[in-house]
C-alpha cells in the first residue's frame, strides 16, 4: 500500500496538472496502474467533480480506476507551492494520492480518505509530514498512524 518507492520528496513541480501527471505517470513505472493517460483522466476528473485540496498545505488526490491494480499511497512533498484550491485558500506543498481499483472489496478508498483525514486533523501528524524528510520514518510514521498495511 506504501513504501518508500512511493514517496516523493523535494520535487520540483509548479502546477497541479504537473502533480497529477507525476502521479499517473510514477503509478505506471511502480506497476501499480495499467494506463498513465487513463489514470490521469480519472485523476481529473475526481479533480473537476470538487478539489481534493483540504488545508494546511495539503491534498489528497484520488481515483477509483479501472486502470488501477492494487490500492496504494503515493506521497509527494514539492519544493514549490502549488496552486490547488483548498479550504484556507493556502498553497499545498504535501500531497498524498490514494489510488484503488475499481472494483474493490469493503470500499477500501474511503476507509483509506476517512483514515487519512483524520491523521490531518492531528497537529502532531502534520507537523511530522511537514518536517521528515526520510522515506522510511515517514513510511512508518504514516502507516502507523493510518493502520494499514
Amino acid at each position: 500500500m506504501l513504501n518508500e518507492k512511493n514517496i516523493f520528496l523535494n520535487l520540483d513541480v509548479y502546477t497541479k496538472q504537473d502533480v497529477l501527471k507525476f502521479i499517473a505517470n510514477k503509478a505506471c513505472e511502480i506497476d501499480i496502474c495499467e494506463d498513465e493517460k487513463g489514470i490521469l483522466s480519472d485523476l481529473n476528473k475526481r479533480e473537476e467533480e470538487f478539489s481534493t485540496g483540504i488545508k494546511d498545505g495539503f491534498a489528497i488526490p484520488h481515483a477509483k480506476s479501472e486502470y488501477v491494480k492494487t490500492p496504494t499511497i503515493l506521497f509527494l512533498k514539492t519544493k514549490n507551492g502549488i496552486e490547488w484550491g483548498t479550504m484556507d485558500d493556502k498553497e499545498v506543498n504535501y500531497i498524498f494520492a490514494l489510488l484503488v481499483p475499481k472494483e474493490n472489496e469493503d470500499n477500501i478508498h474511503l476507509k483509506m480518505i476517512s483514515k487519512l483525514t483524520v491523521c490531518l486533523l492531528e497537529d502532531e501528524f502534520k507537523e511530522f509530514i511537514k518536517n521528515c524528510n526520510d522515506e522510511k520514518q515517514l513510511k512508518d510514521y504514516i502507516l502507523k498512524n493510518m493502520e494499514v498495511e
